[in-house]
């Protein structure tokens, strides 16, 4: 009889993000070719993110040696830096909860695993992607923790835990041939399941427009308790994401817990249109980050919008401070704070 080998068979289960943390990984922009005409702007934003975050756990930056003179300058304007840790590790992007290491925890919290998935930057949309796909690894050595390796493409913000067994994605990425070949929903549902310490895999359909992802379940639906969702809707039939948010919203309200009753779900109005260059960004309020004792939200310059969403979210997660963070130049680059951010979940019994 073989020897257990996957996260299922050895008793790991995959987290919720409102489960208590030890820390939140992010990645520094190193690359000039960002965020074209705003990338100082969106350097001094980032520093003061890093600072608001570890106003509620220790942050980890992943960030050369290089440039951490710089970031530690622009930090120090921002707010006081000391539990933010820099790694000297030079990604080739920022968007961390793609690339970075999904965290698992066996069954009574005390210990912690590394499932290091294949990244191939969207479908290999971008060909600089080896750094980001050895960042697992590297951040798994870090830690000092145990690390299963797959060869399957997977992307952190593709996939949302409800830390009861089940998560939630979308057909338009997971069944894309780009990432794993012509592959069925059996087969895929098969390796999270093995891969995850999962039950059951919960398909949304399509994304937003303007996603370079092709349907990131981060931007569309998110847990915010074991049986609640959160869902972005918009009410204008005219809106080129009514339709495919429409269809989300009918199946949310068509799963079951596992316990078979209905979620709770709860509606959450994506934010007016935003252009850049003609084309429509994947702005969404669903891109927020989850932390011990917080929920830092991205707003896009639109009072009436981004107060209703703080107010939703809020509601949401009654026991965090909501706090609004202007994400309108980093959506430039098509993602937002939880696209950027990857969290560690805290194990039991140390201090």
């Amino acid at each position: 009889m073989n020897a257990p080998s996957t996260p299922k068979e050895l008793g790991y289960r995959f987290p919720a993000e409102w489960e208590p943390q030890a820390a939140v990984w992010f990645a520094w922009p190193t690359r000039d070719d960002l965020w074209a005409g705003v990338l100082p702007q969106v350097r001094e934003q980032l520093a003061a993110l890093y600072v608001l975050a570890a106003r509620f756990q220790p942050v980890c930056v992943l960030c050369p040696q290089s440039a951490q003179a710089d970031l530690q300058a622009l930090m120090a304007q921002a707010g006081d830096a000391s539990d933010v840790t820099l790694y000297n590790y030079q990604t080739d992007d920022v968007w961390c909860r793609d690339y970075g290491p999904l965290f698992l925890l066996n069954e009574d919290g005390t210990e912690l695993c590394i499932t290091d998935w294949t990244y191939n930057a969207w479908g290999n949309k971008y060909p600089l992607q080896q750094k980001d796909n050895n960042a697992s690894a590297w951040i798994a050595d870090q830690v000092g923790v145990r690390r299963l390796v797959f060869d399957t493409v997977l992307e952190g913000g593709a996939i949302e835990s409800n830390g009861a067994g089940q998560v939630l994605t979308t057909e338009v990425v997971l069944l894309n041939p780009s990432r794993n070949g012509e592959i069925g929903k059996q087969q895929i549902e098969a390796r999270l399941v093995a891969g995850l310490g999962i039950d059951q895999v919960l398909w949304l359909q399509d994304g937003l427009v303007g996603d370079d992802t092709d349907g990131h379940i981060d931007n569309l639906a998110r847990f915010y308790k074991d049986d609640g969702i959160l869902m972005a809707s918009v009410t204008d039939s005219d809106d080129d994401n009514f339709a495919a948010l429409s269809e989300n919203t009918r199946r949310i309200q068509a799963f079951r817990t596992p316990t078979g009753q209905p979620y709770a779900s709860v509606a959450l109005p994506l934010p007016e249109p935003i252009y850049l260059d003609g084309t429509r960004l994947a702005a969404s309020y669903m891109n927020y980050l989850v932390l011990n004792g917080a929920v830092l939200v991205p707003t896009y310059g639109q009072p009436q919008r981004d107060a209703e969403a703080l107010k939703i979210i809020a509601d949401c997660y009654p026991s965090r401070e909501v706090v609004g963070f202007d994400c309108r130049d980093i959506v430039r680059e098509g993602g937002a704070i939880h696209c950027m951010s990857q969290h560690q979940p805290a194990v039991r019994g140390l201090s």
